[in-house]
């Protein structure tokens, strides 16, 4: 969802860039975290930042979304969490960010869900990761079911020789 976030911030960067100067070679300050800045990166950031331009507004509508706590006590309390968070997102008022706060609102109820129960795709992601090393290690193989069987060997803990007496 943050992702999504990103892009929204970014395409500002764009659109903003043109009208003002200070604006380029600025793409990663948006997209990084702030805890991970030089104190280079952070006066600059700072002082574009200070400038009220579009761009650091939208930004903080995406950090504001990263703020939010997740597995809530209540579905109740994820709703009016979600809710708040829209209404803040609405009033900055920028095309490219109403644009995913429609987005997300079509999926409100995965979203609310996700905020109760602190559910992410991390693990798919992994097991992916997993997949495509197993895929690059491998330079390809001449049958599926081999694929499949180095999949399964070493994603799902499998002994080399299951029948081995102890």
């Amino acid at each position: 969802m943050v992702g999504y976030l990103n892009k929204a911030v970014d395409k500002v960067r764009r659109r903003e860039v043109k009208l003002h100067e200070d604006l380029k070679r600025t793409k990663y300050l948006w997209l990084k975290d702030t805890n991970n800045f030089t104190d280079k990166q952070y006066a600059t950031f700072e002082a574009i930042r200070g400038a009220n331009y579009e761009v650091s507004r939208a930004w903080q509508v995406k950090e504001n979304f990263r703020d939010i706590q997740f597995r809530q006590e209540n579905y109740q309390s994820a709703l009016s969490i979600y809710m708040f968070w829209k209404q803040n997102a609405l009033r900055v008022n920028i095309p490219e960010i109403n644009q995913v706060v429609e987005m997300f609102d079509r999926h409100k109820k995965g979203i609310v869900n996700a905020i109760l129960t602190g559910a992410s795709n991390a693990r798919a992601e992994r097991l992916n990761s997993s997949i495509e090393e197993i895929k690059r290690i491998g330079r390809g193989y001449r049958k599926f079911e081999n694929f499949r069987i180095a999949i399964l060997f070493f994603n799902a803990n499998l002994k080399l020789y299951p029948h081995e007496n102890q």
